[in-house]
C-alpha cells in the first residue's frame, strides 16, 4: 500500500495529467484552487478561471500569483494557442461541451492537451463496499463509481480532440470516526431521512467503522483518480495568422 496523501489526489495523477516539466496550463472551474495548487507545487504557471468572483481572489492569495480571472469555460478570456495544458478536476461536466471543448482546444498550443480527472471512493475494498450498501439505502445512485464520467463521452466525439487515453491512480486518505459520519450525514439524501432512520443510518455508519478501524490510528478511506488525456486537434478550428504571435500576459 502506498503511504496515504492527505488530498484527494496522489502525487503520481497530476503528473501523468500534465505529462512534462514546468508547463503553462489553465485550470478551468478552479473553485478554491486545491487541483491548481498541487499543479503550481509541481512547478507549472498555472492560470485558474471560475465564475466566482470570491473563488478567484482567494486563489491569487492561496498560489501567490496575479494569473486568475473570474469568466466562463465557455467563452475564455485568453488568446488562441495561449496554453500547453488545460486540466478539468471533478468538473468536466459542469460546462456545456459544444460551445467549452472548442474553446478549450482554441485556446490549447499545437500538440496540447485537455486533462481531466473524477475522484471517487473506491469500493473494491471490503468495508466501502459496506458503507456503500448502507448509503444506498436511502440514495440507490449514491457512491456509484462513474461519477462525471459521461462527460469524457463529449470528448471523444469532439472533432477538436483525439487520442484519448486513461489512467486510474489509487490514493487513500485518513480519515476518523467523526468525519465519515459527518460525511454520510451532509448527503442530500441523508438530510431528507426522518429523524429516526437518519439517526439509525448514521449510527451505523458509526458501527461500521469501530469494527474495521484500529485506534489510536484514523481509517484510511480508498479514492480512486480516474484520470484522461486527450490531444488537441486544430484541423477544425480557424485561427487568424495573428492569433498563432502569442505574448504573455498576466491577468
Amino acid at each position: 500500500m502506498s503511504p496515504p496523501r492527505r488530498t484527494l489526489y496522489p502525487a503520481a495523477a497530476p503528473a501523468w495529467m500534465v505529462g512534462g516539466s514546468r508547463r503553462r496550463i489553465l485550470d478551468l472551474g478552479s473553485g478554491t484552487g486545491a487541483f491548481a495548487q498541487l499543479l503550481a507545487d509541481d512547478g507549472h504557471e498555472v492560470f485558474c478561471i471560475d465564475r466566482d468572483v470570491d473563488a478567484v481572489a482567494a486563489i491569487s492569495g492561496r498560489l501567490g500569483t496575479r494569473l486568475h480571472v473570474a469568466g466562463q469555460v465557455e467563452s475564455l478570456p485568453y488568446l488562441s494557442c495561449h496554453f500547453d495544458v488545460v486540466t478539468a478536476s471533478q468538473n468536466l461536466h459542469r460546462f456545456a461541451p459544444g460551445l467549452a471543448l472548442s474553446e478549450i482546444a482554441r485556446v490549447l498550443r499545437p500538440g496540447g492537451h485537455l486533462a481531466v480527472a473524477y475522484n471517487t471512493r473506491d469500493d473494491t475494498v471490503p468495508w466501502v463496499r459496506r458503507l456503500t450498501a448502507l448509503v444506498q439505502q436511502s440514495d440507490p445512485l449514491a457512491m456509484r463509481g462513474d461519477y462525471g464520467v459521461e462527460s469524457l463521452t463529449d470528448v471523444t466525439e469532439s472533432p477538436y480532440f483525439s487520442d484519448l487515453v486513461r489512467r486510474d491512480f489509487r490514493n487513500w486518505v485518513p480519515i476518523t470516526r467523526k468525519g465519515l459520519v459527518s460525511m454520510v450525514e451532509r448527503r442530500p439524501s441523508t438530510a431528507q431521512l426522518d429523524t429516526a432512520s437518519r439517526h439509525a443510518l448514521l449510527a451505523e455508519v458509526a458501527a461500521l467503522y469501530d469494527s474495521i478501524a484500529r485506534a489510536p490510528d484514523p481509517l484510511l478511506l480508498p479514492y480512486r483518480a480516474s484520470c484522461w488525456r486527450a490531444r488537441v486537434d486544430h484541423t477544425g478550428l480557424v485561427l487568424d495568422e495573428d492569433d498563432l504571435d502569442v505574448v504573455q500576459i498576466q491577468l
